[in-house]
Order: C-alpha cells, then sequence, then structure tokens
C-alpha cells in the first residue's frame, strides 16, 4: 500500500481529460481551467495520444531522444515546447489545487487501508473502484489494453487517482528488481462545486508581504538553488537576484551556503512553515521539478 500520490502521475491524467468529456465531477475543473490554456489546449490534447503512460509522457519531458523524435515527427514539436506547455498546464489545472487533492487521495488512502485491516486481502481486492474483479489469484482489471501482468513476488501499490476515469482502472509495470505495479482505483468527489472552487489567492497574500519577485523567488527555493539557477529561474539578472536572497536572509526565510564564488540557497524551517501554509509540501510536486528528475523506466502493460 501506498500513500503518496504522485504529481506526474495526476497530472497525465488531468491532461487525458482535455480530450475526452471525463467525470461529470470534473465539469466545474474543467469550465474553470479551459480559458486559461489559451493556445496550448490544442496541444496539450495530443499529447496522450502520442504517449500512453505516464513514464513514456516524461521520457519525453526529461529530453529522452526517441520520445523527443517521436513528438518531432508526429506534430513537429520540440521536447522544450511540450515540456513549457506542461509546466503551464500544471501551475494552471492542478497546481492550485494540489492540496485539496492530496487531502482526497488521502482520504481514499485511508479508506482503502481500513478495508484491509477489517477484511484482508481478499477482502479489499474484492471490493475495489475502477470495475475491477478478484478471483483468487487473478485480479482483472478494466484496461485501454488487453494482456496480463504477473506479480512475481512484487507488492501492489493502491494509490487512488483523482482524474482517472470513473469506471477504469490503471496499472503501471516499473521496471528494475525493486519496482512495484501501480493500481490507480478511482474515488470520487463528494462536492464537485466547493472541491473545484477558486483557491483563496495565498499567491497575492505572500507578495504583498514580501514583494512580487521575491514571493517567486521563495517559491524557487523549495529546491535548493545556486543564485545564478535562481536568477535563470525567474528570469532576472545575477545582482537582481542576490539583492533578493539578501532580503529574504535578513528575514530569516533563507539560509545560503558559500563555496568559493558560488553561494547556494535553501529555505529555513521558517520559510517552509510560511510555505506550507499555503498547501507547499513538497519541493517537488511545488515546483514542478518532476518533469525534469529520474524517473524508473516504465514499461507499458501489455
Amino acid at each position: 500500500m501506498s500513500t503518496t500520490v504522485a504529481p506526474h502521475v495526476e497530472t497525465y491524467f488531468a491532461l487525458r481529460t482535455l480530450e475526452s468529456p471525463g467525470s461529470p465531477e470534473l465539469a466545474q475543473w474543467r469550465l474553470k481551467i479551459y480559458p486559461k490554456l489559451g493556445g496550448n489546449l490544442v496541444l496539450l490534447k495530443k499529447l496522450s495520444q502520442l504517449f500512453p503512460s505516464p513514464g513514456l509522457l516524461l521520457r519525453l519531458l526529461q529530453g529522452r531522444a526517441q520520445e523527443s523524435r517521436i513528438a518531432l515527427v508526429r506534430i513537429g514539436e520540440t521536447a522544450e515546447r511540450l515540456a513549457g506547455a506542461v509546466h503551464d498546464f500544471w501551475r494552471i489545472a492542478v497546481a492550485p489545487y494540489w492540496s485539496r487533492i492530496r487531502a482526497h487521495v488521502q482520504a481514499e488512502q485511508a479508506a482503502l487501508e481500513r478495508m484491509l485491516a477489517i477484511g484482508g486481502v481478499e477482502h479489499l481486492l474484492s471490493h475495489l473502484g475502477g470495475g475491477g474483479h478478484w478471483s483468487t489469484p487473478v485480479l482483472e482489471l478494466p484496461h485501454e489494453q488487453d494482456g496480463d501482468i504477473r506479480l512475481d513476488g512484487r507488492g501492489l501499490l493502491l494509490v487512488p487517482s483523482l482524474f482517472l476515469p470513473q469506471r477504469q482502472g490503471h496499472l503501471l509495470d516499473m521496471a528494475g528488481p525493486q519496482g512495484h505495479p501501480l493500481l490507480l482505483p478511482t474515488g470520487p468527489v463528494s462536492d464537485p462545486e466547493a472541491f473545484w472552487a477558486e483557491p483563496e489567492d495565498d499567491g497575492q497574500a505572500l507578495a504583498a508581504l514580501v514583494g512580487t519577485t521575491r514571493a517567486s523567488a521563495l517559491e524557487a527555493l523549495v529546491v535548493s538553488r545556486t543564485t545564478g539557477e535562481l536568477a535563470r529561474r525567474l528570469g532576472i539578472s545575477g545582482p537582481g537576484a542576490s539583492q533578493h536572497t539578501a532580503v529574504l536572509r535578513g528575514a530569516g526565510l533563507i539560509t545560503t551556503q558559500r563555496d568559493r564564488n558560488t553561494a547556494r540557497h535553501e529555505l529555513t524551517p521558517l520559510g517552509r512553515a510560511l510555505l506550507r501554509d499555503r498547501g507547499v509540501s513538497s519541493a517537488e510536486e511545488t515546483s514542478g521539478d518532476w518533469l525534469r528528475g529520474p524517473l524508473p523506466e516504465p514499461v507499458p502493460c501489455r
């Protein structure tokens, strides 16, 4: 069992809802995000057609040669252009609701764990959502592709997915001796209108406190960065980044470690607490750096 909801997986399935109606519970979400996607909408709709799994999409976004060639040949777009579009999608369509998504998925996970504690593994598998059917020792799951996956002694990680279609499960087989297939049953939202209500604009409150650019710098530093990396991230000069980090350091929100001519900055507990109040709980989740980080090689279900 796993209590972790993966940002790249939820973002991938959120992207897939752009090309199909999806569940009625996502209607409020679609109404809010569609106008904000602008010219990226047509491009984003093509991604899940070209790359039929979260892992394959990430390989593209990480600049893997084979997937990048596929994108260039089929839709004439570079990996850099697609990565930018997915970053924008994450920022607009997923990140503002991420604390709610995490809470919802963790509540669904707790329900699965209670079911496991009460009735054991067979009871849990017999009552999974997503149209699954358990007949010892086989779990049948509706999927887009026919085929068998053998666990061969590996564990099964159960993670509910908010954006996965209601009557569909999804099984990802991760390669490697420690890899674990990931089963994603669905979990509906009880009050979609409230769930997808516009989040309070905590970003404006933070900007009013420390300034717009320094607020962006603080968010960027959920991942430790050098002054040069921060400057490139914010699109400002190196001296400008140094001035902003000096203010944040003076306020006790970041610390700076120097090694010769390089200064590396990271958040203090106070800085992390300030961001945590806004639903920020992970550097990877908040910054979108999961688009570039290492990932186990996926093996598509067949």
